[in-house]
């Protein structure tokens, strides 16, 4: 019995140390595991994360308008904004066989294409007339292109009354200052525009209007105009000839134009009218002042009134400087006191109405810069202001029977009753 018992205990005992063995086992496999914590658990530390910053490359050139002031040119907007001259001259001379960089005129627009990066000027592109012409920088220099706007032209009525001058009264109905420089030309034989006028004379402008697909309303040349002054009417019509010529004829189809201009210069006043008893401001005598002497500032450039050729170009006594030209029919314009006479002008050179014979002065026997203006006929000097200019030339067959059929057309737009929208409204 004594044996059993121990029998039993022993095996008992075999039992318990198994089950030790296997817990330590199993609590060494436990602790043997790494440490962790639950997702649910884990703490959330994260720093802010920033979008990556743009390369010099992701930037988009900066466009920026410039508007053109009065004396700036494409070239000085360019050192403006920075373009170094060689750069800006290369620009430039490849602009220029494209379009007429003269044409550009206060007011207009400019879009310069400004890299953000270091503010360098990277392209441009403007319209001018009938084009858009866009410049870029490449890696070979610069790169012009030059497109084709489409327009339409239309002729445009624009009426009034003259309340105290035609430049003011005809701008404040729409025409352009230079519509009435070129009324004045055309008419400067028919109308003296400083005192012709009255308050309440009527006039009547057809106008070109260019209309651009950008948007862009530009006017353009006269079409026909009808004024009235001194109780008399002047009318002008534009005209295209069958060969293709144009110019300015009035309503019987004769040419406004004149065989010469109505004067040499653009001056300030008459010093010395043409007077067969004027008393010399040196010799303060009394003699014949057969010439009409203009007053101008000194530099201001003489044209020639009338095409010819040229007789005589140097120094001349009292004259001083003088040129003088031989027109046809007889007739002989002299003009003396030049600063200087104009490079080409000499004798045997034959020169046209309008082109620069010299500059103001008063070389010779002069007591101030002025214009002294002879004007001969047949060797004999006349009043060039009492000059009945005739005309250049009138129209005849086809040309003429065009003419009157667009004059009737041109002449409804001017009498029309209904009310104008101005130019360049809406």
């Amino acid at each position: 019995m004594h044996h059993e018992l121990r029998n039993k205990t022993g095996r008992l005992s075999e039992y318990f140390q198994h089950f030790v063995r296997v817990f330590i086992g199993a609590l060494a496999f436990v602790l043997s595991l790494p440490f962790f914590i639950p997702p649910e658990h884990e703490p959330v530390n994260r720093a802010p994360t920033e979008p990556p910053a743009p390369s010099a490359e992701s930037l988009e050139p900066r466009r920026v308008t410039v508007k053109l002031r009065r004396g700036e040119t494409l070239g000085s907007i360019l050192a403006r904004h920075g373009l170094e001259p060689p750069s800006a001259h290369e620009l430039i001379s490849k602009v220029r066989p494209l379009i007429d960089l003269r044409r550009l005129r206060p007011g207009d627009h400019l879009h310069l294409m400004i890299d953000p990066t270091d503010e360098s000027v990277k392209g441009l592109d403007f319209s001018l007339e009938n084009a858009l012409v866009r410049v870029k920088t490449t890696g070979d220099g610069w790169s012009v292109e030059r497109q084709q706007i489409p327009s339409i032209r239309e002729p445009y009525a624009v009426r009034g009354t003259i309340r105290h001058s035609l430049y003011q009264s005809g701008t404040d109905a729409g025409l352009t200052p230079q519509h009435i420089i070129d009324l004045a030309r055309l008419l400067e034989y028919d109308i003296d525009f400083f005192s012709d006028f009255h308050p309440g004379d009527p006039f009547a402008v057809v106008i070109e209007q260019i209309r651009y697909a950008d948007g862009r309303h530009v006017p353009g040349k006269i079409l026909a105009a009808e004024l009235e002054a001194n109780n008399e009417k002047a009318s002008i019509f534009h005209f295209i000839l069958g060969n293709g010529k144009e110019g300015y004829y009035d309503s019987e189809g004769r040419a406004l134009r004149r065989s010469f201009l109505r004067a040499p210069l653009s001056y300030a006043r008459i010093s010395s009218p043409f007077s067969l008893g004027r008393r010399h401001p040196i010799f303060r005598t009394v003699r014949p002042h057969r010439a009409i002497d203009y007053a101008a500032p000194a530099g201001t450039p003489v044209v020639a009134v009338g095409s010819g050729r040229v007789e005589f170009s140097g120094w001349r006594g009292g004259y001083g400087k003088l040129v003088e030209i031989r027109h046809a029919g007889g007739y002989t314009s002299r003009y003396g006191h030049f600063s200087r006479i104009a490079r080409g002008i000499r004798r045997g050179v034959t020169v046209n109405a309008g082109d620069v014979i010299g500059y103001v002065g008063q070389t010779g026997h002069a007591t101030g810069p002025h214009l002294h203006f002879e004007f001969l006929r047949r060797g004999e000097k006349i009043n060039f202001l009492s000059l009945k200019v005739p005309r250049v030339e009138r129209l005849a067959g086809p040309d003429l029977e065009r003419f009157m059929a667009a004059r009737n057309e041109r002449l409804q737009l001017l009498r029309a009753h209904k009310t104008e929208m101005q130019l360049g409204a809406g």
